[in-house]
C-alpha cells in the first residue's frame, strides 16, 4: 500500500496502490513485486472484483515486505465482492460480518485485511471482525466524528484481547479518509447559494475535516495523554492509522507540491493512490508537522458559515458514508449539485 520514499529523519510518506478498479494480470503481479522490494510501494487495496486466487498472489506478492517489516507495511487490502445482500443500500452489521469472515478464509494470508464501509454497521462489524482475530480496513469515512466512532470499538475491541493475552500486533487496522468528493458536494452547495461570502468558503470542507481526524488520532492514541493507550502501546498495539484517499490531481504545479497531498503529506503519513498518480505521489517529501492549535475553532466557524447558507456537513457525509440522509436533504442536495455540476 505504499511507497517508502520520501525518507526524513521525521519518518516517510508511505503510498498505497490503489488498485480497485484494476484487475490485476500477471504483469502488474511482478510490477507489484518488484515496487515493494525496492520500496516504492508499501501495499495495495483490490477491488471486488479481484479472484480469490490473484488475491492471495498479491499477498504473496508483497509478503516479503510484510515480514521485513514486523507486518507494519505489505498489507493487501481485501473489498467485499458484490452480491445481492451486500449490494443492498445498506447491509447489516452481521452481513457484513459473514461477509468478510468468509473471504478473509479463502484468501487466508497473513498480511490481508478485509474492507467494511465507514459507517455505523462497518464499525459494529469491525469490532466483532477484531474479536475473531481479523484487522479491518475501514472505508471511506469523511469525518472526525466517524473516525472518532471507529477508534472507540478499536481500542474496546484492543482492550478485550490484550485482557485474554492474545498478540495485539496483527490486529493493526486502518481507517481510509476521504478527501475530494467532500469538498465537491459541498462546493457545488454552495456555489449554488452564490454570492462572494460563499464562494471564499469553497475547497475548504475536506482539509478541516481530515485535520479534526488527525487531531483526534493524535490524542487518542498518543502514551503520553492517554494512560489506556499507553498500556496498550506497550503490549504491541499499534495506532487505527488514516490513510488518504481520493486526493484529486497529484500532477506538481508550478514544481510545488499540489492539493490535499501537500496539506497532508506529513511524516508517517500514508496516502492511496491510483497507479498513474504513483509517480507524481513519488514526488512528496514529509512536510513539517502542523499545530492543531485553532483547528476546532476554524471548524466550528466554517460549519456556522454554511448552516447560514442552509448547508448541513454533517448530512453531506451521511449520504457519502451511505447512511440514510434526511429526505428533504437529500432532494435538496441532488438537485443542488446537478444544478452546480457536482456530483450526485
Amino acid at each position: 500500500m505504499s511507497s517508502v520514499r520520501g525518507r526524513s529523519a521525521a519518518g516517510t510518506v508511505a503510498l498505497w496502490l490503489d488498485l480497485q478498479d484494476t484487475v490485476v494480470e500477471r504483469r502488474r503481479l511482478r510490477q507489484l513485486s518488484a515496487m515493494s522490494a525496492t520500496g516504492r510501494i508499501a501495499g495495495a487495496r483490490l477491488g471486488p472484483r479481484t479472484a480469490v486466487a490473484t488475491a492471495r498472489q498479491v499477498c504473496d506478492a508483497l509478503r516479503p515486505l510484510h515480514d521485513r517489516t514486523g507486518g507494519r507495511q505489505g498489507t493487501v487490502v481485501l473489498t467485499l465482492p458484490s452480491s445481492p445482500v451486500l449490494a443492498s443500500p445498506a447491509p447489516d452489521a452481521a452481513e457484513l460480518v459473514c461477509g468478510a469472515a468468509s473471504l478473509a478464509d479463502r484468501v487466508d494470508r497473513p498480511n490481508q485485511v478485509v474492507a467494511l464501509p465507514a459507517n455505523g454497521a462497518g464499525v459494529s462489524a469491525m469490532e466483532v471482525l477484531l474479536g475473531r482475530g481479523l484487522p479491518v480496513h475501514l472505508a471511506t469515512c469523511f469525518s472526525a466524528r466517524r473516525y472518532e466512532q471507529a477508534a472507540a470499538a478499536y481500542l474496546a475491541s484492543l482492550t478485550r484481547a490484550h485482557a485474554d493475552g492474545r498478540d495485539l500486533a496483527p490486529l493493526a487496522s486502518t481507517v481510509a479518509f476521504g478527501l475530494r468528493p467532500l469538498d465537491v458536494r459541498i462546493d457545488a452547495l454552495l456555489d449554488q447559494a452564490g454570492g462572494e461570502e460563499a464562494k471564499a468558503l469553497r475547497g475548504t470542507a475536506a482539509l478541516l475535516a481530515a485535520r479534526l481526524a488527525q487531531r483526534a488520532s493524535a490524542r487518542l492514541f498518543d502514551p503520553r495523554t492517554s494512560p489506556s493507550w499507553e498500556a496498550l502501546a506497550a503490549a504491541g498495539a499499534r495506532p487505527l492509522r488514516l490513510v488518504w484517499t481520493e486526493l484529486g490531481d497529484l500532477a506538481p504545479v508550478g514544481g510545488a507540491q499540489a492539493g490535499y497531498a501537500a496539506e497532508l503529506g506529513a511524516a508517517d503519513t500514508t496516502l492511496a493512490v491510483p497507479a498513474e498518480a504513483l509517480d507524481a505521489a513519488e514526488g512528496l517529501r514529509p512536510g513539517p508537522a502542523r499545530s492543531d492549535q485553532g483547528v476546532g475553532a476554524q471548524a466550528d466557524h466554517f460549519e456556522a458559515c454554511l448552516r447560514w447558507f442552509g448547508i448541513r456537513t454533517e448530512e453531506v457525509v451521511r449520504e457519502l458514508e451511505g447512511e440514510p440522509v434526511d429526505v428533504a436533504f437529500a432532494v435538496s442536495s441532488r438537485n443542488r449539485s446537478l444544478v452546480a455540476g457536482g456530483v450526485s
